[in-house]
């Protein structure tokens, strides 16, 4: 978390114009610069501590977590960046923003808001713009830019609870940031950290039978606060993610060893979620089947089978939709997700990991395709394309888990024929070091391409959110700082053609 809030700091002093090309590009590389910088710290430090042992434990996790930070620092100095000289948040107040906006208004009102939809970051929001005296749009601009840079450290420290820092690491790399949304990064983050959640809880669950009843308690309540507050901040991941992780709770459950611990540990699970959650579940359930979702866009329209790439709802000027493929029209990534997913299941079938990934990921398969096939007939969407993520997710998971538990066996012949031949086995703190230089590579790499998707642009890609936030009236009634004095009165205006008015 220091890492990302010290890299965003440092994006501060980047000072372009944002409507510029030139001045993007050289803001982008501007702020890659500071990442190279305090990257190589980080490595340099790492190679430092390797000569002695007694501190390498500590500087290894220290400087994974850190790049962890500054992947998504990265990012979130590129979203102030694309919001320099304007108060506003990406896409002002209008779409997903301008609802938001007006629900913290509400709770400041002492209004009401809607119960079926996550509470935590409307008054988040809120108590904020109350805290600082800003306005609910700003608050919005702070809440967008700090979760931005808080969803690598959150998604490490997640994985935390299930690998080892390298590889907690890699999972939040190649995995997680794929999925990051600078503008509602609380959606995504949910769905991160409640799959290490997931898989932490079934791994109790399955050695329940050698815990205390204490460990139990602890473990289950714990577990239940946890996916509360998670439901709280956006609840569709749970949706999907309901009947996997109810087939892997019955495949890893102790019928035998201990059944009463078993259903103790679910039990206490489930309170903890209902007593934090109790609001806005009840409310969900009030509105099951009354809600209906007929936002029809372009991913509606794609084969229901392609699940390669996450644009959300704003894909742009991207060509063909989706990319044509190599092969039978199957692209090359695509495969080797097949492949991730085979050796996973080959190397490690039986571990907790892997079969509660292979179970989240066929169920959210089978809920798209069952909500796809009745779209016709119902004229609704609910929600579907977003498995498209949960998908993703667990099949990138499931490659890092390959790697993982591939690499293990691997390791282990390498260290047998090391000893039968009087050699050295391979040296952690090296492989250390050498994960760390290819991991910042990459989030440099990554994190610089997020950004400039974020950058103004009036192409209908992602670039149009930062668009109208710069070129809209502010809150205070001025324009922002970059478009000469001449801004839209509002964002209808501006999307809508209307503004400028023809000469």
């Amino acid at each position: 978390m220091g890492a990302a809030a010290g890299s965003v700091q440092l994006s501060r002093s980047v000072v372009v114009d944002p409507l510029d090309r030139v001045g993007q590009v050289s803001g982008l590389a501007a702020l890659d610069l500071r990442f190279v910088v305090l990257g190589l710290v980080v490595v340099l430090a790492a190679v430092a501590a390797s000569r002695h042992p007694a501190v390498w434990a500590v500087v290894s996790r220290l400087a994974c977590a850190a790049v962890a930070g500054l992947a998504t620092g990265l990012v979130a100095g590129g979203v102030l960046l694309a919001l320099r000289g304007t108060d506003w948040p990406l896409f002002a107040n209008w779409g997903d923003s301008g609802q938001l906006i007006r629900w913290a208004d509400d709770i400041l009102a002492g209004r009401g808001v809607p119960p079926d939809y996550p509470p935590a970051v409307l008054h988040v929001i809120a108590r904020w713009a109350e805290l600082t005296g800003d306005s609910t749009a700003g608050a919005l601009r702070t809440t967008q830019v700090v979760s931005t840079a808080l969803f690598g450290p959150l998604a490490y420290l997640s994985w935390r609870l299930v690998l080892a820092p390298v590889w907690a690491l890699a999972a939040t790399l190649v995995a997680a940031m794929p999925l990051l949304e600078p503008y509602k990064p609380y959606t995504t983050v949910v769905l991160v950290a409640l799959v290490p959640v997931l898989i932490a809880f079934l791994r109790v669950l399955r050695r329940a039978g050698a815990l205390s009843w204490t460990r139990v308690a602890l473990a289950g309540a714990a577990t239940g606060v946890g996916l509360g507050v998670l439901f709280c901040l956006y609840s569709g991941w749970f949706l999907w993610s309901a009947p996997g992780a109810l087939v892997a709770v019955l495949v890893v459950f102790p019928w035998r060893a201990a059944p009463l611990r078993g259903l103790a540990l679910l039990g206490l699970a489930a309170a903890g979620l209902v007593a934090v959650a109790w609001p806005h579940l009840f409310g969900l359930l009030r509105a099951a089947g009354t809600v209906q979702d007929r936002y029809f866009y372009f991913d509606t329209a794609v084969e229901p089978a392609y699940i390669a790439m996450w644009r959300n709802d704003l894909p742009g000027d991207v060509g063909p939709w989706p990319p044509p493929g190599e092969l039978a029209g199957v692209g090359l990534f695509t495969v080797l997700l097949v492949v991730g997913l085979g050796l996973a299941v080959a190397v490690a079938g039986r571990r907790t990991a892997v079969l509660a990934l292979c179970a989240l990921m066929a169920g959210a398969w089978l809920m798209r395709f069952w909500i796809a096939s009745q779209m016709y007939a119902t004229q609704t969407v609910q929600l579907y394309p977003r498995t498209t993520a949960q998908i993703l997710f667990c099949l990138l998971l499931l490659a890092v888990f390959a790697a993982l538990y591939g690499g293990r066996r691997v390791q282990e012949a390498w260290r047998a024929r090391a000893v039968a031949g009087n050699g050295s086995g391979p040296r952690p703190a090296a492989a250390t070091i050498g994960a760390l230089c290819a991991a910042l590579l990459l989030a440099l790499s990554m994190g610089s391409s997020i950004a400039d998707r974020y950058l103004p642009r009036n192409d209908g890609s992602v670039g149009l959110l930062a668009h109208v936030a710069q070129h809209v009236r502010q809150p205070d009634g001025s324009c922002p700082d970059y478009t000469d004095g001449s801004c839209a009165p509002d964002p209808g205006s501006l999307l809508s053609g209307a503004w400028p008015p023809a000469r």
